[in-house]
């Protein structure tokens, strides 16, 4: 409950420096739309892990609480899926929405792994830019390991400058190994009404 309490705070606090801060970038940012081929297309209707992995995504949708067991499930599908594909463009993008369902699952270290191996092979520049964001943060609100975060947050700066996690990454920053209590009072600061 504490982690949870703690990732709330770190989150509202994150969300209030950006919208007091001017975006460079003007909103605009990269399409995160994924172009499949059609070969890739037509080899996923067919193959049985992503008939398993479409039937739990549509139930995970549907409910909006995930149990433990089934997203164990899905996580396992879509690093079956990506292993047994990994050239193609459908599986790389299942490395992402494995880090993300790891996150959910709690599995910290299993998130880093997925989402830094989607950030190496992803060609999705603005993806690649939020599976970087989303490691900094699992370091910084879920594993606590303020130096990796910082170097990660600082990796995100540098290599995707304008984008929207570079502007997340600097204001996170600002908040990385601060108690609860220092990020409330910073929070009290920005927002003093």
């Amino acid at each position: 409950m504490k982690y949870v309490k703690r990732t709330a705070i770190a989150l509202s606090a994150i969300l209030l420096i950006t919208a007091c801060s001017d975006n460079k970038s003007g909103g605009q940012n990269e399409s995160s739309q994924v172009i499949v081929s059609a070969e890739d297309a037509a080899a996923a209707s067919t193959d049985p892990l992503m008939l398993e992995i479409r039937t739990m995504e549509s139930r995970t949708k549907q409910d909006s609480a995930i149990d433990r067991a089934a997203g164990l499930r899905l996580l396992r599908a879509y690093q079956d899926y990506y292993n047994k594909h990994p050239e193609d463009t459908v599986a790389i993008n299942y490395l992402f929405e494995a880090g993300r369902v790891a996150v959910a699952l709690e599995k910290y270290d299993k998130a880093v792994e997925l989402l830094a191996n989607f950030h190496d092979g992803s060609p999705n520049r603005q993806r690649r830019a939020e599976a970087a964001y989303l490691v900094a943060f699992v370091y910084d609100t879920h594993l606590h390991l303020p130096g990796k975060a910082t170097t990660q947050y600082n990796k995100v700066i540098e290599l995707y400058p304008e984008s929207p996690w570079a502007a997340q990454s600097r204001q996170a920053l600002q908040l990385v190994g601060k108690s609860d209590e220092e990020i409330l009072k910073f929070i009290k600061e920005k927002n003093p009404s």
